[in-house]
């Protein structure tokens, strides 16, 4: 693969006493050598950017990477591992392009100080976006020679890249570059990391979820030896010298709120409706609000047969591996934060806004997560902590326990989603409207070859705090479309693989959805048997479920179609990971509250799967290495709830239009 954009490559031997380093955002970070060699020890950096023949000035990308005189070669990303196997895949892009053994490449994570801004690890985006830059970086490099006594100091190279059919490294299932230190306990992660000096704070949660501070006495709590109280706004907390002790001067202070009611639980979905705003399209939107094509007023006028059903979607919470935590020291106006987050880029900003300080005086030092799924996009603990740090003058570790996840994070959206088609006298479906009201537009877009369509997402308020959340809005968004789907399969007397396929342009589509029913053994009319497809971040899949009595999930097989695979063993288990995932949200997860507080505040109260829960998992990847790959991590979550739904209905003639389709894995009665 020719790539024409020339690369300029710049060498910082690391000889001078101070310099400067540039991010794509035209902040600038000055360094002395000491601190760099601390990071990464003695070598050359190289800052590679991009330039357009016919551009004046190199747009800046974000890659760097240094050369030890070993030859060991660090890749500088901005990115985070949050279990996903970025550190493994990026270490597979770079050495294949530098035509190096994998145990020659190492991968620096998000230092905000040296590591470039190259977006949040969020979207699936590392593959399609990250990887690509990895490897031309790498390839640039390679091509200009990139031992430190043969380079000038800036020199420009055009891309070659290796060829998918040529592949050493990458196409491999190369085991986890940090497996030995997960496995020993020698991984550090957010909750292992301390800081000399510091302090430990703890932050007084609100009594209902809508509720804003009034007054707080802390006299009872600052008579405890060594502990502050700190009142900063609307936050009141305490910092003492150890993690007891702060928990017991918490439980000493009194505060008085102003509350406001929420919904009751039963009226939040009329809520969402009565509070939406019509669909409004923004031009250039990652999920356009508004998909249209043809008139589906007409085809609904002109339809032989109409059907409509209403779908909705409950709130669930993340509970990622590990709770939040954060250590936040000042240095004067600078501010340090050691966290765990998927964006630092945006909580940095945050922090830079909340405290009024220029975002270049805010360093994220990230640690290693234990997973996120869209948890962990905004700065809730970074900003407790350094507020607490900034009161006392010393550094402060603020850790969130499971019940501050529930009360001070946000949740999944919950959804509303109207779905009316119209049905030609072929019994095809030619008409096809569909609204979701609150969760989002991403999975909007219809898989399906229909002349008349209208797809919109009607923002509401959420009586709950919510944000993003694994695949966002399309777990949804393609439980109401899988399941209608099915309906009308089942309405028109039709096989639902053999409906669905009428429907069906897309080849790479087409191709998921006949080898799995092969695969899985599809018998038209079997009891218990569901499916479901889709395309999702540009990936094709489509999944296969069958059910038994007392609601078990006998068995999943999904087809993945995502071009080119990178790590065949990595993928299967991102893959087989979000199936797991995806039967809590399907089978029995919400988010319980009153009108005042939410009531599922500890994991005794609310149901993640479980290893009996669990069927045959099997994954059957389709590796197209001409077609470039596209982000794996959120697809595979988007089918688990309409494909278990549509095998129910299989096996009990019962059609269920809510998730989670069972609560607390009972079947409802």
């Amino acid at each position: 693969m020719d790539i024409k954009t020339r690369y300029k490559i710049e060498t910082m031997d690391l000889e001078p006493d101070r310099f400067e380093i540039f991010a794509p955002s035209a902040h600038q970070f000055e360094w002395t050598r000491r601190e760099l060699l601390a990071l990464l020890g003695a070598g050359v950096l190289y800052v590679v950017s991009a330039q357009d023949a016919d551009a004046q000035q190199p747009e800046r990308i974000g890659l760097r990477l240094h050369v030890a005189p070993t030859g060991v070669v660090t890749v500088l990303t901005g990115k985070v591992d949050i279990g996903q196997g970025l550190r493994t895949l990026l270490t597979q892009a770079a050495a294949e392009e530098l035509r190096l053994t994998p145990e020659k490449v190492r991968v620096q994570t998000c230092d905000t100080a040296v590591t470039p801004d190259d977006g949040g690890t969020w979207a699936s985006l590392t593959t399609p976006q990250t990887v690509p830059a990895v490897r031309m970086a790498a390839a640039a490099l390679r091509e200009a020679g990139f031992h430190a006594e043969s380079m000038q100091r800036t020199v420009a190279a055009s891309v070659t890249l290796t060829a998918p059919k040529d592949w050493k490294v990458l196409g491999t299932s190369l085991p986890p570059v940090s497996g030995r230190d997960i496995v020993t306990g020698r991984q550090k992660y957010g909750a292992d990391v301390r800081v000399e000096g510091m302090l430990h704070g703890k932050v007084l949660r609100a009594p209902s979820h809508h509720a804003a501070l009034v007054k707080a006495d802390g006299s009872a709590a600052e008579k405890v030896t060594g502990v502050r109280v700190v009142r900063n706004g609307t936050l009141a907390g305490v910092v003492a010298g150890d993690d007891r002790t702060a928990s017991e001067a918490l439980r000493l202070l009194k505060a008085e709120w102003k509350e406001t009611p929420l919904p009751a639980q039963a009226e939040v979905f009329a809520h969402l409706r009565k509070t939406a705003e019509a669909p409004v399209f923004v031009r250039g939107s990652r999920y356009p609000a508004v998909l249209e094509q043809g008139s589906v007023v007409e085809a609904m006028k002109g339809a032989v047969r109409r059907h409509e059903a209403t779908y909705t979607a409950e709130y669930i919470a993340h509970v990622a591996l590990d709770c939040r935590s954060a250590i936040a020291e000042w240095d004067g106006d600078k501010l340090t934060v050691h966290c765990g987050t998927q964006a630092p880029q945006v909580v940095r900003r945050e922090l830079a806004e909340a405290f009024r300080i220029p975002v270049n005086n805010v360093r994220l030092i990230v640690s290693n997560i234990g997973a996120g799924f869209g948890s962990r996009h905004r700065g809730e603990c970074e900003l407790e902590a350094a507020a607490l740090a900034r009161a006392v003058g010393k550094p402060v570790r603020l850790a969130w326990s499971r019940e501050d996840e529930f009360l001070a994070g946000y949740f999944r959206p919950a959804a509303v989603v109207d779905v009316k088609t119209a049905l030609d006298a072929s019994q095809r479906v030619v008409g096809w409207d569909f609204h979701n009201y609150n969760s989002g537009a991403s999975g909007l877009a219809v898989p399906y070859a229909i002349a008349n369509s209208y797809c919109g997402f009607h923002k509401s308020d959420s009586p709950l705090r919510q944000g993003s959340y694994r695949s966002l809005a399309a777990v949804a968004n393609t439980f109401a479309r899988e399941s209608h789907m099915d309906e009308v399969a089942h309405l028109t007397g039709s096989d639902p693989v053999e409906y669905r396929l009428r429907h069906i342009e897309d080849t790479r589509l087409r191709h998921v959805v006949e080898a799995g029913a092969r695969r899985f053994g599809w018998e038209k009319g079997r009891r218990g048997m569901g499916v479901a497809c889709t395309i999702e971040k540009d990936a094709r899949l489509a999944l296969f479920a069958e059910v038994e009595e007392p609601i078990r999930v006998r068995r999943l097989l999904l087809l993945f179609d995502c071009g080119a695979v990178l790590n065949p063993d990595n993928l299967r288990n991102q893959l087989t990971g979000a199936l797991i995932q995806g039967m809590g949200g399907a089978l029995f997860e919400s988010v319980r509250h009153d009108r005042r507080q939410v009531l599922s505040l500890r994991l005794s109260r609310y149901r993640l799967p479980r290893m009996a829960d669990l069927p045959e998992i099997e994954v059957q990847l389709v590796d197209r290495r001409e077609v470039a790959p596209t982000g794996a991590g959120e697809a595979g979550i988007t089918l688990v709830a309409p494909a278990l739904a549509n095998a129910w209905f299989s096996f009990k003639g019962e059609r269920r239009r809510g998730l989670p389709l069972f609560t607390a894995g009972e079947p409802k009665r």
